[in-house]
């Protein structure tokens, strides 16, 4: 495969059942991604989430949580921190209700309807706000500067 070419898929095996599952997608996105803080993933064969501990990637052999400390490795706790997901479930909420906040004051002399359609459509803008400053001011800056690439599927 081509240097520039991102793979589109990667294959682990679970300890437990010795059996393999192929991820892509956006599944692949998040578990290739040592800052993602995951703490689970899902095993085809056996139907069910289990602790990454009992995955291995089938190319190199290395558990998923062995190859997340190797590429993670020279994160601050700070940078860890605001790569969880609490972090951004933190901050997805504060953009939701201040943005609720400030839509429902625009139409505060309109009638309740009014005001609580406005106020329920600046909280899902508001959700989404968040999340793209989640991503674009944080999770992904910091997963370049610490993982060193701007797509980690690209990581061995």
């Amino acid at each position: 495969m081509p240097a520039d070419q991102v793979p589109q898929f990667r294959t682990y095996r679970h300890a437990r059942c010795q059996q393999e599952t192929i991820v892509a997608g956006q599944s692949f996105e998040v578990v290739s991604n040592p800052m993602s803080s995951m703490e689970r993933t899902f095993c085809t064969p056996c139907g069910a989430m289990f602790p990454i501990e009992e995955f291995a990637w089938v190319d190199s052999g290395e558990t998923i949580s062995d190859y997340y400390a190797r590429h993670s490795a020279s994160a601050t706790p700070l940078q860890r921190t605001l790569c969880s997901k609490s972090f951004m479930v933190a901050l997805i909420a504060v953009a939701a209700v201040a943005t609720s906040i400030g839509t429902s004051t625009l139409v505060a002399n309109n009638d309740l309807f009014t005001r609580i359609m406005i106020a329920a459509g600046g909280f899902l803008i508001g959700a989404f706000i968040g999340m793209a400053i989640f991503l674009s001011g944080f999770a992904n800056p910091i997963k370049r500067q610490v993982c060193g690439v701007e797509d980690t599927r690209r990581l061995t």
